[in-house]
């Protein structure tokens, strides 16, 4: 009888605190799935999404997505490093949404939320979505959010990584089952 309550217990807390995380990374070959998550627009107004690709001896990094372009263009280490195998971010557009955030402040932001996971540097551990406007041009990226008070943006601008210390990270609304 007491092992019934314990698991029925069990049972019960994990699903009243469970969350419903009803977004994936597709694999993308240039043609863009109908609930890919869109960043923000191009210089032209083209959409812009949010995707990561696999650099050997860096880890999956989040960059951004253009239509019909096969390549996918991320910071790492000063430089836009190409990557081969690339994901885009599917799921429903309205769940998610981007928070204000800078470089000093964003652990005390993001309490008690969900920031979206983009990927992972191998020296550092998990690395989250950020993106900025630049002229108009949606920039997606990393936000290396690994020492606190220092949780910088990187992306990639042509050839070059660029660093800025106020930027915009990508959020979930989870679902708590009840």
């Amino acid at each position: 009888m007491s092992m019934f309550v314990v698991l029925l217990i069990g049972y019960l807390v994990s699903n009243c605190y469970s969350h419903q995380r009803d977004y994936c990374w597709k694999e993308y070959l240039g043609s863009v799935p109908p609930d890919a998550v869109i960043a923000g627009e191009t210089l032209d107004g083209q959409n812009v999404y949010v995707g990561q690709a696999f650099i050997k001896n860096v880890g999956l990094i989040p960059g951004r997505v253009i239509p019909g372009d096969p390549k996918l263009h991320v910071p790492h280490d000063g430089q836009s490093k190409e990557g081969k195998y690339i994901k885009i971010l599917c799921g429903p557009q309205d769940n998610f949404y981007w928070l204000k955030a800078n470089s000093t402040d964003l652990h005390h932001l993001i309490t008690d939320q969900h920031p979206v996971v983009g990927g992972h540097d191998e020296s550092n551990g998990y690395l989250n979505v950020g993106r900025i406007s630049v002229g108009g041009d949606t920039k997606v990226g990393k936000v290396d959010s690994f020492r606190v008070e220092h949780a910088n943006f990187y992306y990639s601008d042509g050839q070059a990584e660029k660093l800025t210390k106020s930027y915009e990270i990508l959020m979930y609304r989870h679902k708590i089952l009840l």
